[in-house]
C-alpha cells in the first residue's frame, strides 16, 4: 500500500500555482546572525561605487566578507589542522542552512512547478560511459610547468593574462601589436597546444611566480580516476559533471513519462573536476 501511494504522489502533476515553500529553519538562532549581516552591509557600503564614493577597494572588500564569513562558520577550509588544500572547504552549521534553503528554493522552482523528472545518480561513474561521452578522451586542460620548480599552470590562462596585460597597461604598444593580442584573445579557446606552446615561446611569458622558464604545453585530464569493485579491473572515474546520470537514464525516463516528449530532468549533487 505504501508504495502505490508513494507512486500515486510521483505521476501527480503539481499545481501550476503551488505556492513556494517556506524556508528551512536556520540552525542556528536568528538573532546571532544578526551582528554578520549588519557587517556585510556596512562594508558593502564601503566599496567605491562607479562614481569613486567610498572607502574600501573591491579586494578589500572581498577578503573582508570572506573573513567575517569564515569566522562566522559559514564556511572553513576543509583539514585544516593539517595545513588544508587549495580549493576544498566545508560548510559550518549557517552555512549548511543556507545552502538547505537555497535547494529547497531550487527545487521548489524548477522540479515541482515545472513538472520535472528529479534523479539522483551515484557520484563514481564506469568508464564506458564517459568514454562514450568523450570525457575521457576530450575532458582536459593544457597545462605549462614551470620547469625548476614543478609549479603547474593553464597555459590558456598565462597567455590570455599576458595579452589583457598588454592591452591594458603597455601604452608605447603598436596598433598591429594590439590587433595582435585581440585576436589572440577572441581564437584562445581554440589554439592546440603546439599553438599555445608557440605564442608562449614568442611573447617569452615565463612562470608568473618564480619567472623562470615554462615547459611545453601538455592534456591534462580534469578527472579523478578510480577503480570499482575489488579486483581494481573496472576503471571508473568520479563523474565531473551530473549530466551524464541524466542522459543514461532517458530511456528509463521516457516511460515513466509515459513514452511522451518532451519532458525534462533535474539533478542536485557533487561533481568532482581536478582543476588548477
Amino acid at each position: 500500500m505504501l508504495v502505490l501511494r508513494r507512486v500515486s504522489f510521483l505521476l501527480s502533476s503539481p499545481s501550476p500555482r503551488a505556492p513556494l515553500a517556506k524556508p528551512l529553519l536556520l540552525l542556528r538562532p536568528p538573532q546571532t546572525l544578526a551582528p554578520t549581516a549588519r557587517q556585510l552591509v556596512a562594508m558593502a557600503a564601503s566599496v567605491p561605487s562607479a562614481g569613486g564614493a567610498g572607502t574600501m577597494s573591491r579586494d578589500a572588500f572581498r577578503a573582508a566578507v570572506t573573513n567575517t564569513l569564515e569566522r562566522r562558520l559559514f564556511f572553513v577550509p576543509s583539514f585544516k589542522i593539517y595545513g588544508g588544500v587549495a580549493g576544498l572547504y566545508d560548510y559550518g552549521p549557517p552555512g549548511c542552512a543556507v545552502k538547505a534553503n537555497v535547494l529547497a528554493f531550487w527545487r521548489q522552482h524548477f522540479v515541482l512547478e515545472e513538472g520535472m523528472l528529479e534523479v539522483d545518480c551515484p557520484c563514481v561513474t564506469p568508464e564506458v560511459v564517459l568514454k562514450a561521452s568523450g570525457h575521457v578522451d576530450k575532458f582536459t586542460d593544457l597545462m605549462v610547468k614551470d620547469e625548476k620548480t614543478g609549479n603547474c599552470y593553464r597555459a590558456d590562462h598565462l597567455l590570455k593574462d599576458f595579452c589583457k596585460d598588454k592591452l591594458e597597461k603597455d601604452h608605447t604598444l603598436s596598433p598591429e601589436m594590439a590587433e595582435e593580442y585581440n585576436r589572440v584573445l577572441a581564437i584562445l579557446d581554440d589554439l592546440t597546444a603546439e599553438q599555445l606552446g608557440a605564442k608562449i615561446r614568442e611573447y617569452k611569458i615565463v612562470a608568473p611566480d618564480t619567472k623562470n622558464s615554462l615547459s611545453d604545453p601538455y592534456p591534462f585530464n580534469l578527472m579523478f580516476q578510480t577503480s570499482i569493485g575489488p579486483s581494481g579491473l573496472s576503471p571508473g572515474y568520479m563523474r565531473p559533471e551530473t549530466a551524464q546520470g541524466i542522459f543514461v537514464n532517458f530511456k528509463d525516463l521516457y516511460y515513466y513519462n509515459g513514452n511522451k516528449l518532451p519532458f525534462a530532468a533535474a539533478q542536485i549533487g557533487q561533481a568532482f573536476r581536478n582543476e588548477a
